[in-house]
């Protein structure tokens, strides 16, 4: 296979798994609602998402690297399809939990590998390939299948919704889950026929094996992320990134709703999800010549990135009108999408392939973590001051976090300064 069809099947692959997402992004804090639930059981339930996620990050991403990636990957699949499916059906809040935990086991599981196995062909194709334009071109594809699924999702309710309220489903979101469940189907069968992994051979390709060596994975995996200064600093990076996304994921929508009249129906929602993504494929667009134009510097480049979103976050909290909120929260999604491909390429020139889906679960570790505490907080702040206050707070931390890229080529020139030091002595000897 060459660059061309491994980048097809890959953006295809990537692409359609966030397009299922999609389908449920733009209402599920407002099934949540319609169940009953104040936003600190909102709150809650997405902190037991993320909580689980975080207990599994690890586990399962060691797994990922002991057994195959796929396999891993379509038993991750089935998770989410159980959770869904009981989501449904399910009202009472401890019910609810036990969904999200499921939902996060599933998440833990994806995390990992799928990306990883990607990004291990492209480079068994050409060692010198730059990962960079690869990531940004599917890049492109998974915010746009993002927003295709969203926009779907925001006009179910208003459709196939009304066929779901009065039946025993009970709720017009529950269109949205069902096509939600259609979808994770088509997306099992096309990765098992489509994507071919090298099979581990002997006892390492068996379940219980690859639980067994999850240990020795995920210590030595931690141990190369944390000792490793550029990891730990995009460590820290996706964190605050974590922390400052959760408020505005479980937020906007009640925020939305406060601004738009009675009569506005489900669609705007729909709409602003499906314009964020659009929007996050625009920065895609931009960011390869933005890193031509920054010389591929690209600590230069996300730094810039994050600060303009950190400043367009606090001006959306400051936002009353729907035109004006819309317009700025789609540009910070922008200014988001510009991110992914230049992080994507620093991590992953540091990672070995023996080492990547643990390391890219223990970054997602890290982003979780930020989620947990970003969400809880977020809630608590929303609930007894302001959903303003809360994205204020967000704000400033995003935009602090900026700084941290600034220290990447830093420790990248003592790093290489102290391998040449250390080789200088050892030819001494």
């Amino acid at each position: 296979m060459n660059l061309k069809k491994l980048s097809i099947l890959a953006s295809f692959n990537l692409s359609f798994h966030w397009f299922t997402i999609g389908i449920i992004v733009p209402i599920m804090t407002l099934f949540l609602l319609e169940k009953g639930f104040t936003l600190i059981q909102v709150g809650l339930s997405f902190a037991a998402y993320s909580a689980t996620t975080v207990l599994l990050e690890l586990p399962t991403g060691g797994l990922a690297d002991s057994i195959g990636r796929k396999k891993v990957y379509l038993l991750a699949l089935s998770l989410t399809l159980i959770g869904s499916i009981a989501l449904i059906f399910l009202s009472s809040f401890p019910g609810i939990l036990l969904c999200f935990i499921l939902q996060g086991a599933s998440r833990s599981l994806s995390s990992g590998t799928m990306d990883a196995h990607f990004i291990d062909e492209f480079y068994k194709i050409d060692p010198n390939v730059n990962l960079q334009e690869e990531m940004a071109k599917i890049g492109i594809f998974i915010p746009l299948a993002l927003g295709l699924g969203s926009l779907i999702g925001g006009f179910l309710p208003m459709t196939l919704g009304v066929l779901t309220e009065g039946s025993f489903l009970n709720s017009i979101y529950s269109a949205n889950y069902l096509a939600y469940i259609l979808a994770i189907i088509i997306q099992f069968f096309s990765t098992y026929f489509l994507v071919k992994e090298e099979k581990k051979s002997g006892e390492q390709n068996t379940i219980i094996a690859g639980f067994k060596k999850v240990p020795e994975v995920i210590s030595t995996s931690v141990n190369y992320g944390i000792k490793h200064p550029v990891i730990l600093l995009l460590l820290l990076t996706g964190f605050a990134w974590g922390f400052s996304i959760s408020g505005l994921e479980q937020l906007w929508q009640p925020q939305v709703k406060g601004i738009i009249s009675e009569t506005t129906g489900s669609w705007i929602f729909g709409l602003l999800t499906c314009g964020y993504f659009f929007a996050a494929s625009l920065g895609n667009i931009f960011v390869t010549p933005l890193c031509h134009l920054f010389k591929d510097n690209y600590p230069k480049v996300l730094f810039s990135a994050r600060v303009v979103m950190g400043i367009l976050y606090f001006v959306l909290a400051m936002q009353s009108g729907i035109i004006m909120f819309s317009i700025f929260y789609i540009s910070l999604f922008m200014f988001n999408g510009v991110q992914g491909s230049p992080e994507n390429a620093i991590f992953n020139k540091e990672v070995p392939s023996e080492k990547r889906s643990t390391l890219i679960s223990f970054s997602s570790l890290f982003m979780q973590s930020g989620g947990i505490i970003g969400s809880v907080l977020m809630g608590f702040l929303a609930q007894t001051y302001s959903i303003r206050l809360a994205w204020i707070a967000a704000s400033v931390v995003i935009t602090s976090s900026a700084l941290l890229y600034l220290f990447i080529p830093i420790v990248k020139r003592k790093r290489v300064n102290g391998e040449k030091a250390v080789a200088g002595l050892e030819s001494e000897f």
